[in-house]
């Protein structure tokens, strides 16, 4: 009986390394072709006759369409965007599936005819000072309107400074900069200007960061969400963050008036998520 218990001792390590060591045959399932992923995009001449507004349709399942126009990014099923100024616009589209990312080909759209009806609204020309115009803002080292440029929020606070989510990561830190220096260098951080001039573009002037030097895109704003959307160019912020945050373009508004507003970028890196909260005044 010694004998067997023995053996039965030098066989059973044996198989659990067997066992253990036996490579487990992972791999992803097939990429798809483009030709059977189903995402539209639609234009609406009966409620614009220049073709202002369009609807993209995602018509298949298990896959996240990735719509990007030009003036933002969406990433829902279906969405609504309007183009409020004459022009063409290319919409890209891609799909994230099982097998990985699927490119479709772009859609070209034509809009013939302006409706700024899109873009005549508070909260735009609070941002932008209305169609046809433009307004430029600074970095709040003053405290002109804040106690300083930069607080930390919880990753579900929004508009207001709301908490999003029940029990959610929700909580803020409003540092006096008089007293928190450390937190970023004094300065002159350069300016940031929107503008409803022919469309909806946007230039950030880096003072401090030179190699983002001037940076020149397009924005869309979300009044319903309070999101805005910048692409080709990045907000203000300080230097020592620039590589703490995975997607500057999308930002949450948290408070917009005439002459001081608050962008919250998610910082994905660094010391952790949170979101980081610029504080900005007009400028003179």
């Amino acid at each position: 009986m010694k004998f067997i218990k023995y053996i039965a001792l030098l066989i059973f390590p044996a198989l659990f390394y067997i066992v253990a060591c036996t490579k487990q045959d992972y791999h992803l399932p097939d990429m798809p072709d483009k030709s059977t992923i189903n995402m539209e995009v639609k234009q609406d001449l009966t409620v614009d006759p220049g073709g202002n507004t369009i609807y993209l349709i995602n018509h298949t399942d298990q896959i996240e369409p990735l719509w990007d126009f030009g003036t933002g990014k969406s990433s829902r099923q279906t969405d609504t965007i309007h183009f409020a100024f004459t022009g063409d616009y290319i919409i890209k589209r891609s799909a994230v599936t099982g097998g990985g990312l699927v490119y479709l080909d772009s859609v070209l759209v034509h809009v013939t005819k302006d409706n700024l009806n899109y873009v005549n609204d508070p909260f735009w020309n609070m941002l932008s000072g209305g169609p046809g115009q433009e307004k430029t803002w600074v970095l709040d080292m003053t405290a002109q309107a804040f106690d300083g440029p930069l607080f930390f929020y919880g990753t579900d606070n929004g508009w207001g400074g709301a908490c999003t989510k029940p029990g959610g990561d929700c909580w803020n830190w409003n540092p006096k900069y008089a007293d928190n220096k450390w937190l970023l260098p004094d300065g002159d951080y350069g300016t940031m200007t929107f503008s409803l001039k022919g469309g909806p573009f946007v230039k950030v002037t880096h003072a401090m960061i030179p190699e983002r030097g001037t940076e020149n895109g397009t924005y869309y704003l979300d009044v319903n969400t309070k999101k805005l959307t910048i692409s080709g160019a990045t907000p203000l912020h300080d230097a020592s963050r620039d590589g703490c945050v995975g997607a500057w373009g999308n930002i949450k508004l948290l408070s917009l008036t005439e002459n001081a507003m608050q962008f919250a970028v998610l910082r994905t890196s660094c010391d952790g998520p949170c979101l980081l909260v610029y504080n900005y005044v007009k400028k003179p």
